[in-house]
Parts: C-alpha cells; structure tokens; sequence
C-alpha cells in the first residue's frame, strides 16, 4: 500500500469544466473512515482515518485530532486531520508528518480566513458536503470559490456512502484526488460496487475501454 506521503505527493486537485490544459485525476484514492480494528482489514482502501483505535498494523493511518490527543498520542500515526480546530493542544507548525483539514460545506470562511489556511499549505483537506447538493451549481460554485482559494490534495466527504456512478464520475470531473468513506456504515457488497465502478471510470479516463 502507497503511504499516505506518496499518495498526497500523486497529484494536486483543480476544479474545473472542461479545460483543455487539464489532465484531470487519473487515480480516485480512497479513504477509510472506522473505529473498527476489523474494517482495516475487510476493506481494502488507499489509506484509513482511524477514530477510536490505535495504530497497529504497518498500513498507512491517520486520526482525527481531539482536545485529548498530545504530540506522545499521535506519534504512530502516519498523518492527522484537524476537524475542529479549538480541538488541538500539538504543535502543528514542528509536527513534521502530513496533516490535513476537514471543511464543512456549510460552514463560512471569510476571505482572509480562505487566505491564513492557504498559507499554511496543509497537505490534505476533506470538503464534506450532503449529497444532494453536488449536483446544485450554485453549491458547487460555493465550492469552487473555496477550492481555488486553498490549493492542496483535496478529497470529498458525502454523508451517504451508497455512490453511484453518476456521482463517482461527478467527483471526477470536479477534480477531487479521493473520496472519504464510512467504514462503520458501509456494506461490503456496497464497498466492492464502489470500487468496480471507480475502476471502470479510471480505465474510461485513461483510455483503456
């Protein structure tokens, strides 16, 4: 498995509609979001978000930090997400490992806000957003504004797991490098079908059917 280093380093996300100097993402990276020892090994993802579990195996992991979590805590860990930022006692400017940001659509950011998380230049940010509204072009250009804004390896997070290839295909075309997916709530059968259908979308886009 890709560590998640390699895997931030693959491509960076650029959002946009037909662009004729845009490549677009070519790998659709998956991350698994459990609290389940179990999960890890039942799904087969490009790397995992653990919440209530340590670091065990030799897979690439990362955690959600909470108000708990001390620079000892996380020292295992491969990566972190920052979910709520009142939520942090670590020192996140010497904490030498990728760290990410998770970003809910519905929450505002002023455009100097846009500006100090840019200049942080984390390596990873999750954009969580419901389902229903990817296809709303207003929300989608709410989202544009703040992807242009942060330029980093972005992934999609939607609150229901079931995709179809309608919107995996969607997440492509908007350019996201990954997706976020609920172990905890998610079938096997359901994951597998995710995956056929991220397969058959990657052999669309680089021309092998």
């Amino acid at each position: 498995m890709k560590s998640i280093d390699k895997l931030l380093n693959s491509n960076t996300s650029e959002i946009g509609f037909n662009k004729q100097n845009y490549k677009g993402v070519t790998k659709l990276n998956i991350l698994g979001l459990t609290s389940s020892q179990i999960n890890e090994n039942k799904f087969e993802c490009s790397s995992y978000i653990l919440s209530d579990i340590e670091k065990k195996s030799s897979k690439s992991k990362g955690k959600y930090i909470n108000v708990n979590d001390t620079n000892k805590s996380i020292e295992n860990f491969d990566f972190i997400i920052l979910q709520n930022t009142n939520e942090t006692k670590i020192n996140l400017l010497s904490y030498e490992k990728p760290v990410g940001m998770q970003i809910n659509h519905d929450t505002v950011l002023t455009e100097l806000r846009l500006s100090t998380l840019d200049s942080f230049d984390f390596d990873l940010y999750i954009y969580k957003i419901n389902n229903n509204l990817i296809f709303n072009f207003e929300e989608v250009l709410k989202m544009k504004d703040i992807l242009n804004s942060i330029r980093s390896n972005w992934f999609i997070f939607l609150d229901e797991n079931n995709l179809s290839q309608e919107e995996i295909q969607y997440i492509y075309d908007l350019g996201f490098v990954g997706i976020v997916l609920d172990l905890d709530k998610l079938s096997l059968k359901d994951f597998n079908k995710i995956k056929t259908n991220i397969k058959k979308i990657e052999e669309k886009k680089n021309g092998k059917i």
